[in-house]
C-alpha cells in the first residue's frame, strides 16, 4: 500500500500542481520548490515500505520515517486550512489518512515490552547432574 500511494504521488501530483495559465521564465524557484514538495511527500511512503518491518526494532528508523511522515501530515493540514477548490481537498484528504494510518500503524507503536520475564540461564551443573543419574 505505502509503495502504490508513493508512486501515485510521484506520478499524479504533477497533474494537480499544474497551473491552468503558462508560467513565465522567472518561476523556476516554484517549480522546484513543487518538485521537493512532491519528492518529500512521496520519499515517506517509500521509505515506510522498504523498512517498516524493521521500524519495530530501530528507534532511529522510526524517528526518520516519523520525520518524512511528518512532511504529508503537516502539508495536508495546512493545505486543508486553505479555502482551496474541491479536488484539492478530494486528493488531500486520502493522502492524510493514509499518512496518519502508516504513522500509528509503523512509527508510534515502538517496541513492545515483553509480556514474559525472560528465563533464566541454565545451570551447567544442574544438566551434568541429569545425564548422570538416570
Amino acid at each position: 500500500m505505502s509503495f502504490l500511494i508513493g508512486s501515485l504521488i510521484v506520478t499524479g501530483a504533477p497533474f494537480l500542481l499544474l497551473p491552468d495559465t503558462p508560467q513565465g521564465p522567472g518561476d523556476v524557484s516554484r517549480a522546484v520548490a513543487g518538485c521537493l514538495a512532491i519528492a518529500l511527500t512521496a520519499a515517506g511512503f517509500c521509505f515506510i515500505g522498504v523498512a517498516g518491518n524493521h521500524m519495530k526494532r530501530s528507534r532511529r528508523t522510526r524517528a526518520l520515517g516519523a520525520v518524512l511522515l511528518a512532511f504529508p501530515i503537516g502539508g495536508s493540514v495546512w493545505v486543508l486550512q486553505l479555502d482551496r477548490p474541491p479536488e484539492h481537498i478530494w486528493a488531500i484528504g486520502p493522502l492524510l489518512f493514509c499518512a496518519v494510518l502508516l504513522f500509528y500503524s509503523f512509527v508510534f507503536p515502538g517496541m513492545r515490552a515483553h509480556l514474559h520475564p525472560r528465563m533464566r540461564p541454565r545451570d551447567p551443573d544442574a544438566a551434568a547432574n541429569a545425564n548422570a543419574n538416570p
